[in-house]
């Protein structure tokens, strides 16, 4: 009787679930990258909490609404923003058992560009369209096809060539750092320029020169530089071509021409090598300049921004010669000219130092000038060489190089038309460069010892290099940071990228013969890759 008793008892109670439902007032951490897939958590406190996760969905049905169309359901569901900007999402929770139907108030995801700072790949998937890619160097994660992801229903363009980055100051609503990310896409359709924020299309490069042609019937650019009073684009038939900005309208895009004749050099010119320095630090002596190597006169140059004109409106581009040695050095007479390095000489890759000296105008402060590390291949004969030169006074009107070296290259038998070579970003923090054998192999070469060891061997040819920058002044304002610095992304045949670390001090293991594995991330889809940057928001974190 007592348990005929007690089951009557247990009868007159209802055991259906009686747990509610509550959703969060505000959700932490709903801020994702298009392009990404994500794992989201239902924002919801339970009145009888679930000692595993695992039980939610059997006890409760919970549908995900964006924009009021159903995405996903479940507890936890993943999915893939495609779009740029907010997104309205309400959540609908159902009690299977009781069927009662708890509706959230309406939230705000945000979904962000997946084009921030990290690299950006320019390729072709085998049909001869413009396409490009982003890789987060937070994340690891790669954004293939941004084009289709931000919906540009005509593309970019076709036969893809070499890509370029750059901003001008201007403005962004709520963003800290100011500035207007501009990308350009030299291509076979027709150069253009766009929106870094959305791959819109700002302007044909052929409308930014006073003719409203582009310049060359094959126009294919090998080097770019901005700076905020002039523009320069270098080309594969050696011409330089140069914006010159107003004082008062420098942070304007767009403003002003590029000239359609070349730039008139002394003794005429043939650009072999280009380098703007966007790859230098922040603050440092080169900062404005842009190094070029003349292949017609076996002369370095450098491109300074020049003077202001007679109405103080409008600065007047010049170009340094290097022909002025201090007359109190002394300099091996063994050691080329720095503006003439023998008949036949080429320029293979070039980087840069800040050096710091004191100011002799009696204040007693520091001054910061530049000293060029360049891999010379001296006379076109194979004999390749770690050339430098530091250029103490540099002005529009006056320079004066205090120091010219050379030594041999101790990687030299294993350069050929297929090695990559990559200069550090700062040789004061990271003294190396970077070089591959044609084939899978990526040597580094030490400034200090003047040798060189094998660092990492990808999985196929190596095509691309491109580091991140290593200097991190801005990296507490949304920029750069210390934890994803130091890297390299190393592109191969096939659309292979490996992210590697070549920290100073993994580097140094190198040398030291412990073979550390400098690997991260081995990344792939990316086709057939014709360019890589870096690209960024502030010019101090290139």
């Amino acid at each position: 009787m007592l348990m005929t008793s007690c089951i009557e008892d247990l009868s007159q109670y209802n055991y259906k679930n009686t747990n509610k439902v509550t959703y969060l007032s505000v959700i932490e951490g709903y801020t994702f990258t298009s392009g990404e897939e994500v794992t989201m958590t239902a924002p919801i406190e339970f009145s009888q909490p679930f000692a595993d996760e695992s039980e939610i969905d059997a006890k409760f049905e919970i549908n995900w609404y964006f924009n009021e169309e159903l995405v996903g359901t479940g507890y936890k569901i993943k999915y893939t923003f495609k779009k740029v900007g907010g997104i309205s999402m309400i959540l609908k929770t159902t009690n299977r058992e009781t069927g009662e139907v708890y509706l959230s108030d309406t939230y705000t995801v945000q979904s962000k560009s997946a084009i921030g700072w990290g690299w950006m790949l320019l390729s072709d998937y085998g049909e001869g369209k413009s396409s490009l890619s982003f890789i987060a160097p937070q994340t690891m994660y790669p954004s293939h096809k941004l084009e289709e992801l931000f919906e540009l229903p005509d593309g970019i363009g076709t036969g893809p060539k070499s890509l370029y980055y750059y901003y001008v100051l201007g403005s962004i609503p709520d963003n800290y750092i100011s500035g207007l990310p501009k990308i350009i896409i030299n291509q076979e359709s027709g150069t253009v320029t766009l929106d870094g924020r959305n791959l819109l299309k700002d302007k044909w490069m052929a409308d930014e020169f006073q003719s409203g042609t582009e310049p060359e019937s094959d126009f294919s650019m090998t080097g770019f530089a901005w700076k905020r009073n002039y523009y320069l684009i270098c080309t594969k038939e050696g011409n330089v071509y140069v914006r010159a900005m107003d004082r008062d309208y420098q942070d304007i895009p767009f403003y002003g021409t590029y000239s359609s004749m070349p730039f008139p050099f002394d003794g005429g010119a043939e650009i072999s090598y280009f380098q703007g320095f966007q790859n230098v630090s922040y603050w440092t002596a080169n900062e404005d300049n842009a190094l070029m190597y003349d292949r017609l006169n076996s002369r370095f140059l450098i491109f300074v921004p020049g003077d202001y004109g007679d109405d103080y409106a409008s600065y007047s581009p010049k170009v340094v010669y290097l022909s002025y040695y201090d007359s109190e050095g002394t300099f091996d007479p063994s050691v080329p000219k720095v503006n003439d390095l023998g008949k036949g000489t080429e320029c293979l890759a070039a980087g840069a130092y800040e050096v710091a000296g004191t100011d002799d105008s009696g204040y007693g402060g520091l001054v910061f000038y530049p000293k060029y590390v360049a891999l010379l291949d001296l006379n076109g004969t194979g004999n390749y060489q770690v050339y430098q030169f530091t250029v103490s006074t540099l002005s529009n009107d006056n320079h004066i190089i205090s120091e010219a070296s050379m030594t041999p290259f101790s990687g030299g038998s294993m350069i050929n038309e297929k090695s990559v070579i990559r200069m550090s970003s700062n040789f004061e923090k990271n003294p190396y460069f970077y070089f591959t054998d044609g084939g899978n192999n990526l040597y580094v070469y030490s400034m200090a010892t003047h040798s060189h060891a094998l660092a990492y061997t990808a999985g196929s040819r190596i095509t691309h290099l491109c580091n991140s920058p290593v200097v991190c002044e801005f990296k507490n304002y949304g920029g750069n940071s210390e934890a994803v610095n130091w890297r390299m992304a190393v592109v191969q045949e096939g659309g292979y990228v490996d992210i590697i670390d070549v920290a100073t001090g993994k580097i140094i293991k190198v040398f030291e013969g412990s073979a550390p594995d400098l690997g991260i991330k081995k990344l792939s889809g990316f086709g057939d890759v014709k360019d890589i940057i870096w690209a960024t928001n502030y010019d101090g974190e290139y």
